[in-house]
């Protein structure tokens, strides 16, 4: 269980710093740009309209509004009126000033897209309890045929769908954080995934007497 967590959190830390330091200031506000004309063709213009919604005002009641982002762009670019009070300094560290607020408006950018993406898992939380709730049945009655006659519970394929299951977990939290365009069935597929994975697992616990 060490080894998934210590992955995960290092993709988090590698993906952070891709956003924080290298990826242009308007890369990912074209990767929105793309993948939300992607997620109209796939899932219509209300889901499209939905999703954005829901991202837009999450995003501007937890940054915007909140006055967060002002507050960190104050924090790191001074404002023409203290420029102007710096006499003869008023230039001095304009590339550097340049850099950070490119570098805060990308952040703030992979924020809504991290956002978006999150709303678009919550339009297929229905789909994932259709799946899963008959995976975890099949799963359940399969052990429990399995402790009343000979049939064999593979403790090989419990673990490699538990891990089956993290590592998928994982992957998803990457994808949601990389600056790339998603295809939006991508969520469905890792839901069906999951699912089947679930009911293997709990369908190869070990018999208990």
């Amino acid at each position: 269980m060490k080894q998934p967590l210590w992955l995960a959190l290092w993709i988090i830390a590698v993906e952070a710093i891709i956003v924080t330091v290298l990826i242009p200031g308007d890369w990912t506000q074209r990767v929105i740009e793309q993948e939300s004309e992607l997620l109209e063709i796939r899932l219509g213009p209300e889901e499209h309209r939905w999703v954005h919604d829901k991202a837009r005002g999450w995003f501007n009641s937890t940054l915007i509004d909140s006055g967060y982002y002002q507050i960190a762009l104050n924090h790191i670019v001074p404002t023409e009126e203290q420029k102007s009070r710096s006499t003869g300094m008023e230039e001095l560290g304009s590339i550097w000033f340049k850099w950070a607020e490119g570098r805060l408006q990308a952040i703030a950018n992979a924020y809504y897209h991290i956002l978006a993406r999150f709303a678009l898992l919550l339009t297929w939380a229905p789909y994932f309890l259709i799946l899963l709730v008959p995976a975890v049945y099949d799963g359940i009655t399969t052990w429990k045929i399995k402790r009343t006659n000979f049939a064999y519970s593979s403790p090989l394929l419990h673990q490699y769908s538990t891990m089956g299951i993290l590592y998928v977990f994982i992957g998803l939290v990457a994808l949601f954080l990389a600056p790339i365009v998603l295809d939006p069935t991508l969520i469905p597929a890792a839901i069906m995934v999951i699912c089947v994975m679930a009911g293997l697992m709990i369908g190869n616990l070990q018999k208990r007497v």
